[in-house]
């Protein structure tokens, strides 16, 4: 029995134990890319190499081996240590850096374009090597550039599409499709998310953080409302039980790299069998996110209207995207165990309303939870920092209180369009 503290949050659970291995430093990742037999493939020959590490996650320990005289000739090498290297008191399961390798072929047969290219896996090492994208911006930050993109939406909408629908039952034999999901039970990284997401938010927790005392008064709403958070219950119990399809579980502007060609989903090692609405929330979720941290990104109101309405036309593309791609794949490549029109509309119906639920809670926890991002953090001003988070958080309430009667994803832009801040 192990117990996982992350930055406060103590998991529990059933851990195997494996035996140390030596952690990777700066000098020895050189040693492991170069006994490979890809380095030819990747970088130039007698290249110079040189490694960094890269520090911005929490997790593993994250390499970038480099060609010295061009940097851009580059391999990402991962490894999963038994505890997060950012939280060494707290131990964590080896088995996410296979879990993610699994995931990572899985996604490459369905939507290669979409995921990073595996060069290397050594499951004894715990040892991940992939492309690197120095071409490549991360979301979230392109975002709070204005950057626009215009093949974005037809991008993940199409990842979500095949990802979800080929792991799916409306795809897989129910023999297969249970024989797949042992393989992704991933009980320690759900049960993170089961707190940080759907649980610590909703209630006085010493590590809950927010703009003070500006947002005081709406947290205390929000922490009273017991319908809100009756809802989030509701989907804390999806969450636990519904294996949909096999989810990134992660799916967010922070696990995105993209340029004006190239949109790569990074990241899958929380990954499990879990409900589908859930990835395209979390993803619709941080779209907004980004839609209210224009406050302070975007100085300028004309450009701060102009670039928001491009947010509200990602939310509608990639839905619609993602739904037309999904019910294709569905007619065109379903077992045929589904024989209903109808039952494909309701599905859908209820699907669109999951994820407004999934995106609500993913906005929560993003403000007035544990795990913030550099949309919000990054706004120096403490007042237009809460102008921009009291917006997010009545376009989250809505999302979630009005979920049950949204019938289109033109209910969601118009509810995000109506948001106001309280100050």
């Amino acid at each position: 029995i192990c117990g996982l503290q992350w930055d406060g949050l103590v998991v529990t659970n059933t851990v195997k134990k494996h035996p140390m291995t030596q952690t990777l430093n700066e000098k020895t990742v050189i040693d492991y890319v170069r006994s490979l037999s890809m380095p030819d493939a990747i970088f130039e020959k007698d290249a110079v190499l040189s490694s960094e590490a890269i520090t911005e996650g929490n997790v593993n320990l994250i390499f970038r081996v480099f060609n010295t005289a061009d940097p851009l000739q580059a391999v990402l090498v991962k490894q999963a240590l038994p505890y997060a290297w950012r939280y060494p008191d707290g131990a964590m399961p080896v088995d996410r850096q296979r879990i993610e390798y699994d995931i990572l072929k899985i996604e490459a047969r369905y939507c290669p374009q979409q995921v990073p290219k595996v060069y290397a896996y050594n499951p004894d090492k715990r040892l991940l090597v992939i492309e690197y994208f120095g071409q490549h911006l991360m979301m979230r930050y392109a975002l709070m550039q204005q950057n626009r993109y215009p093949l974005l939406a037809q991008h993940i909408g199409r990842f979500m599409a095949r990802t979800l629908f080929y792991t799916s039952d409306f795809y897989l034999s129910s023999g297969d499709k249970k024989a797949m999901l042992p393989k992704f039970i991933n009980p320690v990284l759900c049960e993170v998310q089961e707190r940080l997401v759907f649980t610590q938010p909703y209630r006085a927790h010493p590590k809950n953080r927010w703009t003070r005392p500006w947002l005081d008064a709406q947290v205390a709403q929000i922490h009273q409302d017991d319908e809100l958070r009756s809802e989030i219950f509701l989907l804390k119990e999806q969450y636990q039980t519904r294996a949909q399809a096999l989810i990134h579980n992660d799916l967010h502007t922070g696990s995105i790299m993209l340029n004006q060609e190239e949109t790569k989903i990074i990241d899958p090692e929380f990954g499990f069998f879990g409900p589908i609405g859930h990835d395209i929330g979390a993803y619709l979720g941080n779209l907004v996110l980004s839609y209210a941290a224009q406050e302070w990104h975007a100085k300028d109101a004309v450009a701060r209207n102009s670039y928001r309405q491009w947010l509200l036309q990602q939310l509608r593309d990639t839905w619609h995207i993602f739904e037309d791609d999904f019910l294709t794949l569905w007619e065109n490549e379903g077992n045929g165990n589904w024989p209903s029109p109808g039952f494909r509309k309701k599905y859908m119906r209820q699907l669109l309303q999951d994820v407004a639920g999934f995106g609500a809670a993913e906005m929560i926890r993003r403000l007035i939870g544990m795990a913030h991002v550099q949309d919000f953090w990054t706004i120096e001003d403490e007042q237009v920092r809460a102008i921009a988070e009291s917006l997010a958080l009545n376009a989250a309430v809505a999302w979630l209180k009005n979920r049950h009667t949204i019938t289109g994803i033109e209910d969601l832009t118009q509810i995000t369009a109506n948001a106001k801040s309280n100050f």
